[in-house]
Formats: structure tokens, C-alpha cells, sequence
């Protein structure tokens, strides 16, 4: 009950500060997912229907798997030269989904280098709230997008429609794995049966999403499987997608979504990590747990976070020095369970 009381008084804080403001900038994570994407949406709905002036801003393209969701091209990405002013006018910076600060990329450094009020709300946990106004947390939720089909449910239950169930059925959808992640939970269900009722067709949205994957991405797949690591008497895979890679398969990041995810389906394996050398050098690593190791103090470790069966961080080094660094950890992590 106190969880529940807790949250009910943070919402009700955020509605409060609200009121106090006209200008509102919108943004989520590099590179972002079904959830981001599907949550601002319908909080940018929500807040225009309160009379608030908003923009989403992203420091990414929104992923063409998605683009059916922005039916008014609403999201921005942002180009400093053109969107540093909507920044430095807005009376308030939302994130949503962010997991960390820094994912936020150059829109969150301008947010907190021009004292802009900051206010996330987010499913992911951050090692520290210092940097926000307000931080709204459930690590239990499945996701972002669950929270504000909470909120909405609670506070402005009208302000769900057909364009806002869409969102939040995506949102859902994708970061339970269509339902089927370990995170999926019964309010989940619940709630993908009370957006069906606003009309939505999920069959629709599964093909458009999953069922769109590009040429190259299935070579690249087929790559990918032929080269294989596999370790700690077959509990343990992974694989390494360098520079040179990449291009050869003309691949974009889009492409690799998914691919620890299918890795971690192999019988047997209880953990799977992507490597993919970035193009400044610099290794972006993938983690996914089957369930039963819990691997998020891992990217914790070198920076990243996420969670405890999904997670991931960025390493300021080599892949060639990032591989050994982060399998040594892994497997100490495999081993002690």
C-alpha cells in the first residue's frame, strides 16, 4: 500500500507542478524504442490537451519500425543549430524512459547547463535523482509506457483515445517482448485488454513492427550465427559486430535490434552479449539474461545500467580491450550464481 500511495503522491505532485508552467520539451534516449516513442506520444497528447505548448525533441531519428505511430510527424531530432532555442525557452524538460542521464545525449547536457527544471519519469532505476526537479520511478513496472497508462487512468482517465492506446499498446508490447519477457506481469494484460476496446489492431502493429526486418539485417543475422562465441559449458554467448562489419552489411542501428535478445534463445544459454565497436572507437555492449543470472551490475560496473536481465553500457575503450573486460566480469557473475 505505501508503494501505492507513494506514486499516487508523486503523480499528484507533477500534476501541481504543472500548473506553473506553459512550455514543455518532451525527450527520451538515444536510439529510441517502442516504449519511448509510444510514451511520448501520448504524454504530448495528455499535456496539449491541458493547454501546455509542446515539443518532442529526441536526440535520435525515431526508428522507421515506428514511424506509423507518429501520424502528425510531431517528434523532432534535434539539430543544435535549430533547436537549442526551443531548449533554452522551455519551462520544463520531460524525460521519459531515460534509464540514465547521459542517454539523454546533448539534449540533457543543455537542459542542465541552461537550469532548466527537469522532470523524469521512468521504469528504469539511476544510481542518483540530484540532476531532476522531480523523479518519477517504478523499477516494478514493465514500462515507461505502463506508468502513464497508470497515471492517465487515475488522474484523466478521458485523455485516453484510440491515438494514445496505439502508443501505449506499443509502448507495452515491445518492452515485454509482445509478452512474453519475464517483466510481463498481469497489470499488462489488463491493460492491452482495456486498450483493445478503444479499437486498436495489435496483429496490425506486430507485422509493422516485426515483421519488417530489411535484407541486410537477415544477412547480417546469418553472419552473426556462423560466428558465435560460446562459453562457461554453453551458458554463456556472444558475438562482435566491428565497424567494418556494419558497413559491409550496410546495416543500420535498427537492424540490431533484437539480436542479443535471439542469442539468449538458444538452449542452454543463460547470457548473451553484443558487442558492436562504434564509430568513434568506442564499444557499445548488449547484456540479456535468460532469467536467472542477473547481469545489470555488470554495465553498472563500466558505466551503464539497465535492468536486472536487460541491460547495457558504453565503454570509453577499444573493442579489442572492452571484450575480455566485460566477459571476465560476466562469467565471475555466471560462475557465483
Amino acid at each position: 500500500m505505501k508503494g501505492v500511495m507513494e506514486k499516487i503522491s508523486q503523480w499528484r505532485e507533477f500534476n501541481q507542478r504543472l500548473h506553473y508552467v506553459t512550455t514543455i520539451i518532451i525527450t527520451t534516449h538515444l536510439n529510441p524504442d517502442g516504449d519511448a516513442i509510444g510514451s511520448e506520444l501520448t504524454m504530448a497528447d495528455h499535456l496539449q490537451k491541458l493547454g501546455k505548448k509542446v515539443t518532442i525533441l529526441n536526440p535520435s531519428p525515431i526508428p522507421t519500425s515506428l514511424r506509423f505511430l507518429d501520424e502528425n510527424n510531431t517528434i523532432n531530432t534535434f539539430v543544435k543549430d535549430i533547436h537549442s532555442q526551443d531548449i533554452e525557452h522551455a519551462d520544463l524538460v520531460i524525460f521519459l524512459d531515460i534509464g540514465d542521464f547521459d542517454r539523454a545525449g546533448h539534449i540533457g547536457h543543455l537542459a542542465r547547463d541552461t537550469g532548466k527544471n527537469i522532470i523524469s519519469i521512468d521504469h528504469h532505476p539511476q544510481a542518483s535523482h540530484e540532476r531532476y526537479l522531480l523523479f518519477i520511478e517504478d523499477t516494478h513496472a514493465s514500462s515507461t509506457g505502463y506508468m502513464i497508462y497508470d497515471y492517465l487512468k487515475n488522474f484523466y482517465p478521458t485523455h485516453l483515445n484510440a491515438f494514445t492506446a496505439k502508443a501505449l499498446y506499443v509502448a507495452v508490447m515491445t518492452d515485454t517482448g509482445n509478452f512474453r519477457f519475464s517483466n510481463t506481469r498481469a497489470e499488462d494484460h489488463w491493460m492491452a485488454g482495456d486498450l483493445m476496446t478503444y479499437g486498436i489492431e495489435p496483429y496490425k502493429m506486430y507485422c509493422q513492427i516485426y515483421e519488417q526486418f530489411s535484407l541486410p539485417r537477415m544477412e547480417l543475422l546469418g553472419y552473426v550465427l556462423q560466428n558465435l562465441h560460446v562459453e562457461c559449458e554453453g551458458k554463456l554467448v556472444w558475438f562482435v559486430i566491428t565497424k567494418d562489419v556494419y558497413k559491409k552489411y550496410k546495416v543500420t542501428q535498427e537492424d540490431l535490434d533484437g539480436f542479443s535478445d535471439f542469442m539468449r534463445s538458444i538452449a542452454g544459454v543463460e547470457v548473451s552479449v553484443m558487442f558492436k565497436e562504434m564509430e568513434d572507437g568506442t564499444c557499445r555492449v548488449n547484456l540479456r539474461s535468460k532469467g536467472r543470472v542477473v547481469i545489470n551490475k555488470v554495465a553498472q560496473h563500466f558505466g551503464g545500467g539497465g535492468h536486472p536481465f536487460a541491460s547495457g553500457a558504453t565503454l570509453k575503450k577499444g573493442i579489442d580491450d572492452a571484450i575480455p573486460a566485460i566477459l571476465n566480469e560476466v562469467k565471475r557473475v555466471i560462475e557465483a550464481t
